[in-house]
């Protein structure tokens, strides 16, 4: 067989085969990946959905369009949404389903820069695919795992794991991590759930209760695709304890589908619901200060591990390397880009500890050689620094030097935008700078025990390699389109301020929480190192999953890994996350700063308060905070912008608008233009402008009881 015949799509491209690695001559198929390796799904009220963004906040398109990317896609048409598309028609928050694709590789390394995707209908070395059959399989452990705070009240994250140390666990009044009793109580677990795309298509099975488990079928057993599992123990609070539940009970971790036509998988999260631990049926408590803590309550975030295996009309069958989904908050403000992302957290422990691009980094120091790309590595942060204002109470001085870092070029002096620069970024390897607040950016609050924000070591190096004009205009990262959907995913995530965060937590910076010899292995890059499970061995009376994944250990995940290490509610750490003194850091610094603006904003321009000029398009109107109206009122300026009862924001979270680009409330009157203003949109609270927020810096004054 000739190379240009290794790989034809559906769409009769073809797929060169390179001349090392995976490609030689006489390999039958090429390798297949499940993309993105790591895709967020997020939490709604609504049974329906939107698609998670495929396109990165705080970048523009190569078409010169002026739409911000990071925007979800609508489910039926695929298009962006606009401003009345993130809720039903009865008003409730759709949910974000992440759909995952496979595409084919003919060759190791990262990045590849192939993009063959394979769907039904595909031709492979000769052989057409005729069905995908999916499996995946989500849990919650956030009860079963460790706290965030240390006996002494401090954020420690991965150094309260090292040394052979071990962070205290939550509920320790249950017993131990893996005692058999606590892991049947405490763990949700509905099984995992395999799929058809070709016998499935329309059906959507839930992790719940009343759906039965399966999973994957023996390869080559010329039998059915999927497997039952009658005797898998399923398990839910309502199975072990009595529960006070202020809105919807916890009775479901999502559902999956399969996409018509092509055998994508759709997987969908849950939705937002809380139900507490009660003897007497009475609420127990729930922070109304710093709250990731509540152990008395159970939440329906999840993630776990995704498996496809792909059959062709000849019987035979080929399995993906897999990826992981992962449940987390709303996105309130989809197309504005953190300064630090997920991708960066990821990246940046790829390239220091799993040796992804030794000419940047090698031999534990990083190259002054190496040419950072200002596409890459210096606009998406300054992107995030313009949009940032739009979520935040900036002064008039402040929001102009935003925009004047947003509008900086690849042909303007680095020098002369950023005349000092180890006076403005603050840098992470310098214990002086990590106290500096205003003037140092980034001007936001950081986590484990480092007061302000930082960016990652990867992103200081590369920005100041572009400050030093040892830099090239476009990109350097040449990924294919899965590669792409990899980066993507992370980037519209929260990075930097893991206290414990949005989607996912401090954990990304292990490099055991991945497979480490991805340079040789089938799954590249970006891989969840995933606990082998044997479906075979699941008995009613046993808990089937254990303690799983434990940071700085060699311990694959197992599902439920991941989100367990987040707040818990979810909704308790969200609602108090709006402006706060540095806790839980060490200061005195009595100016409030921000927690998490580019995703849980802050203070608003509501749409209900600003004017559509036709000339000139939207003109922002008043400031109100985000989370606002009865419930909400303080004098404390510490305690503004949120619920004064946590228990509270249990019941109202669904109320929190979305900030977008203006041109999407009303896209056919005007074209999308990169400076747009971006207003609040499908937004419950009431517009009192008694709330309106005062510009920053705020000060603790009267001091927050």
């Amino acid at each position: 067989m000739d190379r240009r015949d290794l790989l034809k799509g559906a769409a009769g491209s073809t797929l060169l085969a390179a001349t090392s690695g995976l490609a030689a001559a006489d390999a039958a198929l090429p390798v297949l990946r499940i993309h993105p390796a790591i895709g967020a799904a997020r939490i709604g009220n609504s049974p329906d959905y939107y698609l998670a963004p495929e396109t990165a906040a705080g970048e523009l398109p190569p078409s010169g369009e002026g739409l911000w990317g990071g925007l979800p896609l609508d489910a039926a048409t695929g298009q962006p949404l606009t401003a009345d598309g993130f809720r039903d028609g009865q008003g409730r928050l759709k949910r974000q389903a992440v759909r995952f694709r496979i595409y084919a590789y003919t060759r190791t390394g990262w990045p590849t820069g192939e993009s063959t995707e394979i769907t039904l209908g595909a031709v492979i070395g000769g052989k057409r695919v005729v069905d995908i059959v999916w499996q995946v399989h989500v849990a919650n452990k956030k009860l079963n795992t460790f706290g965030m705070m240390n006996p002494i009240g401090h954020f420690p994250a991965l150094p309260g794991f090292a040394d052979g140390k071990l962070m205290p666990i939550r509920r320790p009044q249950d017993g131990p991590l893996e005692s058999p009793d606590r892991l049947r109580r405490l763990v949700i677990d509905p099984g995992p759930r395999a799929l058809s795309a070709r016998t499935d298509q329309g059906r959507v099975l839930a992790f719940d209760r009343a759906t039965p488990a399966s999973c994957l079928a023996e390869a080559g057993g010329g039998g059915a695709p999927v497997r039952p599992l009658p005797t898998y123990p399923v398990s839910f609070p309502q199975d072990h304890f009595r529960l006070h539940t202020p809105a919807d009970p916890v009775t479901r971790l999502g559902d999956v589908r399969t996409e018509a036509g092509t055998g994508r998988l759709i997987f969908a999260a849950g939705f937002g619901a809380a139900e507490g631990i009660t003897s007497d049926g009475s609420a127990p408590s729930v922070s109304d200060q710093w709250g990731a803590e509540n152990t008395d309550w159970f939440d329906d975030m999840s993630d776990g591990p995704v498996s496809a295996r792909i059959v062709f009309e000849d019987g035979t069958s080929q399995d993906a390397a897999g990826a992981w989904a992962t449940c987390g908050d709303p996105g309130f403000a989809p197309q504005t880009r953190n300064v630090v992302t997920a991708w960066d957290e990821v990246y940046d422990t790829f390239v220091r500890a799993l040796a992804l691009e030794p000419a940047l980094y090698a031999d534990g120091a990083f190259n002054d050689g190496f040419s950072a790309a200002f596409a890459d590595d210096a606009a998406p942060l300054f992107r995030a620094i313009m949009q940032q204002r739009w979520n935040t109470n900036l002064p008039a001085p402040a929001i102009a030097a935003h925009n004047r870092i947003g509008a900086i070029t690849p042909a303007d002096s680095p020098t002369e935008k950023i005349p000092d620069f180890s006076r403005t970024i603050r840098n992470p390897s310098d214990p002086a700078s990590l106290v500096l607040g205003a003037p140092v950016m980034p001007l936001a609050l950081g986590d484990t025990n480092r007061p302000f924000l930082t960016l990652t070591p990867t992103q200081y190096h590369l920005l100041r390699q572009w400050h030093k004009g040892v830099f090239t205009p476009g990109r350097r990262l040449k990924l294919g389109a899965g590669e792409e959907l990899d980066r993507v995913a992370l980037a519209n995530c929260l990075g930097g301020r893991f206290s414990p965060g949005i989607e996912v937590s401090y954990p990304v910076r292990d490099p055991n929480l991945y497979v480490k010899d991805w340079a040789n292995g089938s799954g590249g890059a970006f891989r969840v190192n995933a606990a082998v499970l044997d479906y075979s061995k699941a008995r009613a009376d046993t808990p089937f999953l254990s303690v799983g994944y434990i940071p700085l250990r060699d311990r694959p995940l197992e599902p439920g890994d991941m989100t367990k290490f987040m707040a818990v509610p979810w909704h308790s750490d969200f609602n108090h996350c709006a402006s706060h003194l540095r806790d839980p850091n060490p200061g005195n610094d009595q100016t409030l700063y921000w927690s998490w603006p580019a995703e849980r904003p802050v203070a608003v321009y509501p749409q209900a308060l600003a004017r559509f000029d036709p000339a000139t398009g939207w003109v922002p109107g008043r400031q109100l905070f985000a989370v606002r109206g009865a419930g909400t009122t303080t004098v404390y300026p510490a305690n503004a912008g949120r619920f004064q009862k946590g228990s509270d924001f249990l019941v109202n979270w669904h109320k929190v608008g979305f900030v977008v680009q203006a041109s999407r409330i009303n896209p056919d009157a005007r074209p999308a233009a990169p400076e747009d203003p971006f207003l609040e949109v499908a937004c419950f609270f009431e517009n009192d402008t008694s709330q309106m927020v005062a510009p920053w810096p705020t000060f603790n004054t009267p001091p927050a009881p």
